[in-house]
């Protein structure tokens, strides 16, 4: 060290605090240091959980997709809904035609409608913070 010397550093830490009265620790030390090591290990096993379960969501959402790509791949359901079976015609001209169908005879009936019932909704949403504005309550 300095000069050639060597300390011992708890023999120093002992000699200068030889001289001081050796204080009581709180009452509430024990509480306050058990209540954050009690939270640390909460915030510890909480991650652990928030990081399974999104390792559990992912393989959920993985095995999803690819039960989804093996169903549509097996079954071949493009051709099914474009050339439909034998003796019949494909499910996607039928809605097609349909869908056309419907909308050759549309009058407007139904955009009135849906109107009316999103103003009504509108309004029923709006009431209550409208008449705490207005003080009404």
């Amino acid at each position: 060290m300095a000069g050639g010397e060597h300390f011992d550093i708890d023999a120093l830490i002992d000699q200068a605090l030889s001289t001081e009265p050796l204080l009581r620790a709180p009452v509430t030390l024990q509480r306050g240091v058990e209540e954050r090591l009690r939270i640390a290990d909460l915030r510890d096993r909480e991650k652990m959980r928030f990081r399974l379960s999104m390792a559990t969501l992912l393989l959920a959402l993985v095995s999803a997709l690819g039960a989804a790509g093996a169903l549509l791949w097996f079954t071949n359901l493009s051709v099914l809904a474009k050339a439909g079976v034998s003796g019949g015609k494909g499910q996607y001209d039928y809605y097609a035609t349909a869908l056309v169908q419907s909308w050759h005879a549309y009058q407007g009936a139904y955009t009135l409608v849906l109107s009316v019932l999103l103003a009504v909704c509108t309004l029923a949403m709006g009431w209550r913070p409208l008449r705490k504005r207005l003080g009404l309550r």
